[in-house]
């Protein structure tokens, strides 16, 4: 079984990427910071992504954007769970994922109905690969997190960049699995937007086929959505940025991205039918 099969059954016997629609829980997103922390208007905002096709929801209550304050854990959980608990409730079977870098937040949105982990500091937490282990959960591992928050400067130059992202992801694949992790329950995400400055996504954009075919058999997950480096990159979007992301994730699914987590699912399905 792969990831796709576990926890995007329809996108799989489609035989498609994956669209993951991001709904935030976050007063200070940087593209639609408090829209949707009232669950009402969660459960409004979960209906238009599904109905645009998205295969799941990924919900957090933390921005990571550049800059970020950190969210304590229980302010984390007092924003999140009323929110993922009014989606549960309202799409019973709707794949959802959790956005969150700390084990006790992962823990409880588990026990509220999500699936997967998204955990875009890859194990910064000790405590989150056993509870992914425990509960069966899918998880999501990203590169580039310490070099995002100036833990650790990079460790490649332009010119060597899709070889750092694939080493970072192999080895965060490696402890995903000595922790007892299924192989089925893993994905990558190769980072874009964090640890790069604006004009290194591109390359590590054409050097993704060949990440691609690194990290097999753990598919990879690209979140380009409305990020800043994409208006240079996509001088012909005009400035609107889901335009421009619809564009970067055509271009990553022609090199073998299998999910896309974007916040508007049907510019990007428009997108991939051509």
């Amino acid at each position: 079984m792969t990831f796709l099969e576990r926890f995007f059954p329809r996108a799989a016997a489609e035989g498609r990427p994956a669209l993951l629609g991001i709904l935030n829980a976050t007063p200070d997103s940087f593209s639609d910071g408090g829209r949707f922390r009232d669950p009402a208007a969660a459960v409004a905002q979960a209906a238009r992504l599904l109905a645009d096709g998205a295969d799941g929801l990924d919900l957090g209550a933390e921005s990571t954007r550049p800059g970020f304050a950190p969210v304590p854990a229980d302010e984390e959980e007092r924003r999140l769970l009323p929110v993922l608990r009014a989606v549960r409730a309202a799409f019973p079977s709707a794949t959802l994922s959790v956005d969150t870098r700390k084990a006790a937040v992962a823990r409880a949105a588990l026990d509220a109905g999500a699936a997967v982990v998204n955990d875009v500091s890859s194990f910064e937490d000790p405590a989150m690969a056993a509870l992914v282990r425990d509960a069966g959960a899918g998880v999501v591992l990203m590169n580039g997190w310490r070099e995002h928050v100036g833990a650790r400067p990079r460790a490649a130059a332009p010119g060597g960049l899709a070889d750092w992202v694939a080493r970072g992801l192999l080895g965060f694949r490696a402890a995903a699995l000595a922790a007892g992790i299924e192989p089925s329950a893993i994905c990558l995400d190769p980072g874009f937007g964090f640890g790069l400055r604006h004009g290194d996504n591109a390359e590590v954009l054409r050097g993704l086929a060949g990440i691609v075919d690194a990290c097999a058999p753990a598919p990879l997950l690209v979140g380009p959505s409305r990020k800043h480096f994409l208006r240079a990159q996509y001088p012909e979007a005009a400035g609107d940025p889901d335009r421009a992301t619809a564009l970067f994730c055509a271009e990553a699914v022609r090199a073998g991205a299998a999910l896309l987590r974007v916040h508007d699912v049907a510019a990007v399905r428009a997108a991939l039918r051509g």
